[in-house]
């Protein structure tokens, strides 16, 4: 593939999976939307950025774009995504540019589905500069690249030589004078580490390279549909801005700690934010409040929590020691933590107490205890034996 000058749009993304080792964490994509260099012509005229946040360890992010060329004559830009390689999950080299971590990719404009194509090339580049794939690879865990000896050794030698690579997902956009709409999606496999069921990354600051260096009207949507989550949002980037519960049942606070973001709790619905004249300067980062909760010194300030999502046999503590001390009743605390995650009501005073003292849980009136959504992690805990 020869070299080609690529122009491109904002999209997303970066995420951490299950740790290798105690404190270790792994992450599946971790990755920029290119842009150009610098657009000085077609600028963002409106963005609706939908995270979608699900219980099988997946994300969707649905992106849809207005973008205005000033121009009297349609010019085409190369557009394209870009992803770092899985840190510390699989040390195989795709050399034809399908990322293992994301699928259901697809990019419309002005309504037309348009065809991509892929490449592994050198990553952060303003080229697209396609990796020599007629030579022998192997992969190291720091999102590298290095030429195989046939031994798969490294020293500080090698180290040195190693290219830092990402997979790129390209298509050809036709920008017709006015308004363009650009629709892009996609699924990708969340984060997870020793902390947090599940951290979601997105690049918002690739937009600023468009022409005028904002976006004129900006919407974010963050939903849980059929589902419950407890996440913080650090949203400084939005200058002050907050969200509302716009769907469904949820509730918003902002702890005085960790740069101060927004905790949400959400079930069956969605917060949303609206911003214009959006001039992004750092980026949004979204993480599972962690089932130990957010800790200042020896002190747990905003108690466990709960994810169905979760593939940790944790459950409620504070500090090093269980909650509830007493073991029967902990028991039962574990065993209810799927129901009360749904929104039963307890009617056992202390159960309706404990419960009602945490602050994710939302008492729902209309939930009749339906099992039929119950993951493996919820029967994980309902038929818990503690030893």
């Amino acid at each position: 593939m020869k070299r080609l000058k690529i122009y491109v749009m904002a999209l997303l993304l970066a995420m951490t999976a299950l740790p290798a080792a105690a404190n270790d964490g792994t992450y599946y994509t971790k990755g920029n939307q290119l842009v150009p260099l610098q657009e000085t012509s077609i600028g963002i005229r409106r963005e609706v950025l939908t995270i979608s946040l699900m219980d099988n360890g997946y994300a969707r992010v649905d992106v849809q774009y207005e973008f205005w060329n000033p121009e009297k004559k349609a010019r085409r830009l190369l557009m394209g995504f870009e992803a770092d390689p899985p840190y510390n999950f699989d040390y195989k080299f795709y050399p034809d540019g399908r990322h293992p971590a994301i699928s259901s990719f697809t990019v419309e404009m002005n309504g037309r589905t348009l065809a991509y194509r892929n490449a592994a090339c050198v990553a952060d580049t303003n080229s697209l500069v396609p990796i020599d794939t007629t030579r022998p690879y192997f992969v190291f865990d720091d999102n590298r690249i290095y030429e195989d000896d046939g031994k798969g050794t490294m020293n500080d030698e090698v180290y040195n030589t190693g290219i830092s690579f990402a997979y790129v997902y390209y298509f050809e956009a036709e920008f017709q004078p006015g308004l363009n709409r650009v629709h892009h999606s996609y699924v990708y496999r969340m984060s997870t580490n020793v902390g947090s069921p599940f951290i979601v990354d997105y690049k918002l600051t690739p937009a600023a390279r468009w022409a005028g260096g904002k976006i004129g009207d900006f919407t974010l949507t963050i939903r849980a549909d059929s589902t419950a989550k407890h996440f913080y949002v650090f949203d400084s980037v939005f200058g002050g801005t907050d969200f509302t519960v716009s769907e469904g049942m949820g509730k918003l606070r902002r702890p005085q700690h960790y740069g101060n973001p927004t905790e949400v709790s959400l079930r069956n619905g969605a917060i949303t934010l609206h911003k214009t004249d959006f001039s992004p300067r750092s980026e949004l980062y979204i993480t599972a409040v962690g089932v130990e909760g957010i800790y200042v010194g020896e002190k747990c300030i905003t108690g466990g929590t709960y994810d169905r999502s979760n593939r940790i046999d944790w459950g409620p503590y504070e500090g090093m020691q269980w909650v509830p001390a007493d073991a029967a009743f902990r028991q039962r605390v574990m065993r209810n933590l799927p129901y009360a995650h749904r929104g039963h009501v307890f009617k056992d005073k202390k159960l309706k107490a404990y419960f009602e003292s945490l602050w994710w849980y939302m008492p729902d009136p209309d939930y009749k205890d339906d099992t039929s959504d119950f993951t493996e992690v919820d029967w994980m805990f309902v038929n818990d034996k503690e030893e």
